[in-house]
């Protein structure tokens, strides 16, 4: 009986070695692990150790969308949180170009000791390593005008300067975002006026069309990378007036024929949300997108819905009131992960 109550009280978590552990943990987001240090003074001590800090990734569920210095998105728990910890991590400047996981911004303070940007030229991306070992990013600038030309500029470089790289072989009105590769070989460019999609190669600096159409009526549209495959996220205007918002994936045939799969279509009572009543007249929104989690922002009608690629899921948000439109608008579209430095705050 006495052996029978020494097992009963026997927890299985302190019986598994220490590296499982580690491991198990290691699978969750960062901001669910922060509850499970209140636990014990082992765990916290475990949380806050090297070994663990390097089986971290970014977990898709880990990110914050960015609606200001304090306020964001958080896909896990399908709210809008106002957060004290957000500030600390936030620049004290709303972000020019932000990355890929994982999460990297860079403001005007993050350029000063950098060469300046080329004359006519603006930031269109910020590529960072998977796993980032060291500070160092690549940023890609691209000119604006007829002749659309692009610089890269290594951050790790003793001496940093930026390289002057292909032109655009298209003559294009605007450019749209850009998304990386899994790869971080190769970065998808949205082409607009005309529509095209283009790829820049970040290793020999040249830029190819894909022979792909793009859908028809296009407007609003805002590439993404899950899984390996590129997305297209956009709305599909008729006559002046968006009718539907549809996600398509990249796919390419046998025959190597390029082509956008539809993959799913906003349902009816996400889009009349997101619409916000204004039926009959043009409207837009803004996307921001991570690890396949996407955010569709309306900010003239604080109206927030997300679609999640891993399952085709659509959830509506929380709406927002007393925000500024364009203060929002510049915050939006950033992303940011919280890392280890959140844990070694524990105590």
């Amino acid at each position: 009986m006495a052996s029978a109550d020494a097992d009963a009280g026997t927890c299985p978590w302190d019986a598994l070695p220490s590296h499982l552990q580690e491991r198990i943990l290691s699978l969750l987001p960062i901001t669910e692990l922060l509850p499970v240090a209140a636990v014990s003074r082992a765990l916290r001590r475990l949380l806050r150790s090297p070994a663990f800090h390097a089986l971290l990734s970014p977990h898709r569920l880990d990110a914050f969308f960015l609606l200001s210095p304090r306020l964001a998105v958080h896909p896990l728990s399908r709210r809008v949180l106002t957060l004290p910890a957000l500030a600390a991590l936030s620049p004290p400047s709303y972000p020019l170009v932000s990355s890929p996981s994982p999460s990297l911004l860079i403001t005007c303070a993050s350029l000063q000791f950098l060469p300046p940007i080329p004359d006519g030229a603006y930031l269109l991306s910020v590529i960072v390593p998977s796993r980032r070992s060291s500070p160092s990013c690549t940023l890609v600038a691209v000119t604006t005008g007829a002749a659309v030309r692009s610089h890269t500029l290594d951050t790790g470089d003793p001496s940093p300067r930026w390289a002057s790289r292909g032109d655009l072989p298209l003559s294009l009105t605007i450019l749209g975002n850009a998304a990386v590769a899994r790869d971080r070989g190769k970065l998808f460019v949205l082409g607009r006026g005309p529509d095209a999609l283009l790829a820049f190669d970040l290793v020999t600096g040249t830029w190819e069309v894909p022979p792909v159409v793009m859908p028809q009526g296009l407007t609003t549209a805002h590439l993404f990378v899950f899984d390996g495959s590129l997305f297209l996220v956009g709305g599909i205007e008729s006559f002046g007036e968006v009718e539907r918002v549809v996600v398509w994936r990249l796919d390419v045939d046998k025959e190597e024929v390029w082509w956008w799969r539809e993959v799913s279509e906003m349902p009816t009572e996400v889009f009349d949300e997101l619409l916000a009543g204004r039926f009959g007249s043009f409207w837009h929104f803004q996307a921001a997108d991570r690890l396949g989690i996407v955010c569709l922002y309306n900010a003239v009608d604080g109206r927030l819905v997300m679609f999640d690629a891993s399952d085709g899921a659509w959830t509506v948000l929380p709406r927002l009131s007393g925000l500024d439109a364009d203060e929002s608008l510049r915050w939006f579209g950033h992303v940011l992960e919280p890392g280890v430095e959140i844990l070694m705050g524990l105590r």
